[in-house]
């Protein structure tokens, strides 16, 4: 029997074979060109706790049965390791636990909170890397900052990246040697905090009688922030800064709450920079937390003042009246 196969020469057999491939290969790559590509957001596996007054517990297990291991504030998260009925374990610092997801925020829905919250960081890649007052390479150096070193990102503008040095001191950097992307802050550890606010050295068997309303989480908070605008300074300038974040209170004039006046909007930089984020997982001085407590409790030494800012950056002159304590300016316009 003759078949169409027998009728066709070796070589013809050769040909269509290659024409097959060839037409095989052809329609696999326009197939594949029609297929969207998707590159990898910085934002991928990543949680973050989308709060405002209180702390997101970490807990043992999924649920509030669970035992409290951790503490994300406003912006604190980290990468995301399982998820479970309405759940997520997260590693957060040194931190393992599952926190709710009804407060979370994930992948690419972070990124507004983390241009907010100052949740970008910029990652030095050269060997060393000047930064300057302004951007521009004839300004002044400010400091050297060495490869691997890390600063909040402010702002990104012409090849510069602004970055948060200090509490009250900016710089720039050249953004080509720096990798910049989302890095959530650390949770706080709930033994840690809790210890640390015991040994203040001035708690009493009673429940202390506050000045303005104060969480154990809001005093943690407090005494962080009074660390990042006081540092290193005299008990007397921690007691003024935390007299003015309690005046500040008072006043209404930025919410109702520690946490509402410390995260609005242009008062605390830091805490819009990520820089706060540093000092919550630091843990503040027993010398801030007892400064914060006794401001709490109505010890004041600013008086009514409601703004401050770095006594060698105030203009003196414009204020109707001033007093400065340490390092810090506290004045009325």
């Amino acid at each position: 029997m003759i078949t169409l196969q027998n009728l066709i020469p070796d070589f013809s057999k050769k040909l269509l074979l290659k024409a097959a491939a060839a037409a095989s290969v052809l329609f696999l790559s326009v197939t594949l060109s029609a297929i969207p590509s998707f590159a990898a957001s910085a934002y991928d596996n990543l949680a973050v706790a989308n709060v405002t007054s209180e702390p997101l517990n970490m807990r043992t297990k999924p649920s509030t049965a669970g035992e409290i291991v951790g503490k994300c504030y406003r912006g604190a998260g980290g990468t995301v390791l399982e998820r479970k009925d309405g759940w997520t374990k997260v590693r957060s610092g040194k931190i393992e636990g599952w926190m709710s997801d009804k407060y979370l925020l994930f992948g690419t829905d972070i990124e507004p909170l983390a241009k907010e919250l100052g949740l970008l960081s910029a990652k030095i890649t050269a060997t060393t890397l000047n930064v300057r007052e302004i951007p521009s390479t004839d300004s002044a150096i400010l400091k050297q900052a060495a490869e691997g070193d890390s600063f909040p990102v402010l702002s990104e503008s012409d090849g510069w990246t602004k970055v948060q040095l200090s509490a009250d001191t900016n710089g720039y950097i050249s953004s080509q040697y720096a990798s910049i992307g989302p890095v959530p802050a650390a949770a706080v550890d709930a033994k840690e905090e809790s210890a640390a606010l015991s040994a203040s050295g001035n708690e009493t068997s009673a429940a202390p009688s506050y000045v303005i309303s104060a969480t154990e989480d809001e005093i943690y908070l407090m005494a962080a922030c009074v660390a990042m605008e006081a540092g290193d300074d005299s008990y007397e300038d921690k007691l003024a800064v935390a007299s003015c974040i309690v005046n500040r209170v008072k006043s209404g004039k930025w919410g109702k709450t520690i946490s509402d006046v410390i995260y609005a909007d242009g008062q605390f930089p830091g805490a819009s920079s990520g820089l706060l984020d540093k000092y919550l997982a630091k843990g503040p001085s027993k010398s801030c937390i007892k400064a914060t407590k006794d401001a709490l409790a109505g010890s004041n030494n600013i008086g009514d003042y409601l703004f401050f800012k770095a006594a060698k950056r105030a203009s003196t002159g414009s204020y109707s009246s001033y007093k400065i304590v340490g390092g810090n300016c506290f004045y009325k316009k």
